[in-house]
Order: C-alpha cells, then structure tokens, then sequence
C-alpha cells in the first residue's frame, strides 16, 4: 500500500511541477527539482517491480526538462544563452533519471529472478 500511494503521489508531483516550470526566474529552478523528486519518488514506488510509476513520472520529467522549463528548454540552445547552466541542469538530469533507471532495472531483474513459492495448504 506504500508503494501505491508513494507511486500516485510521485505521478501527481511531476504534473504539478509542470506549473512551476512555466514561470521565469527560481520557480522553474523549483519545478525543475520537484520533477526530480518526483522522479526518485517514483522509483522507490516501483521498488517492487510495477515500472508504471517510474515510466509515466519519467515521460513527465523529459517534458518538464526539455520542453516546459523555461530555464532549460530545448529552444534556448539555438540562442545566446548561458550554456553552462544548460548544460548543467541536463547533467543533473541525466545522472538522476541514470541512478533511478538502473535501480528499478535492478529491482525488476531481481523481481523476476526469484523462485516463485507456491503455498502448500
């Protein structure tokens, strides 16, 4: 039951991260690492092998980053903007979404390795 609320709340955090995103200035900062959060929320959710919450709060995450945030949109690439804070931000992305992905792979893989225990009634 944990894991089913953690995993909605994380679902329900990066799609109100998205808000925040859109405006200028240190709220799209906040926006930016309330989808992170979500993200390692998520990923604690499908600790026990359900990859829904992890994938659908990761789709939000990418849109969040690439393409809503308006500090770190894809766009602002083509301008004159400053390409260290770019570049930066899409570091800690990667290393984040990098972590959680293979802690879930990690958990999934071992989820389906384990013996299944039939109970003898």
């Amino acid at each position: 039951m944990l894991y089913r609320i953690s995993g909605w709340s994380a679902i329900v955090l990066s799609l109100l991260a998205l808000y925040p995103s859109y405006q200028t200035g240190a709220l799209s900062v906040i926006g930016f690492y309330l989808g992170l959060f979500a993200l390692i929320l998520s990923s604690f959710a499908s600790h026990t092998g359900n990859l829904f919450y992890y994938r659908s709060v990761f789709v939000f995450s990418v849109l969040n980053v690439f393409f809503v945030n308006d500090g770190t949109c894809v766009m602002l690439l083509a301008e004159n903007n400053d390409w260290v804070y770019i570049g930066s931000m899409y570091g800690i992305f990667i290393v984040i979404s990098s972590i959680c992905g293979f802690l879930v792979n990690k958990d999934s893989f071992l989820m389906n390795m384990a013996p299944k225990v039939k109970r003898v009634r």
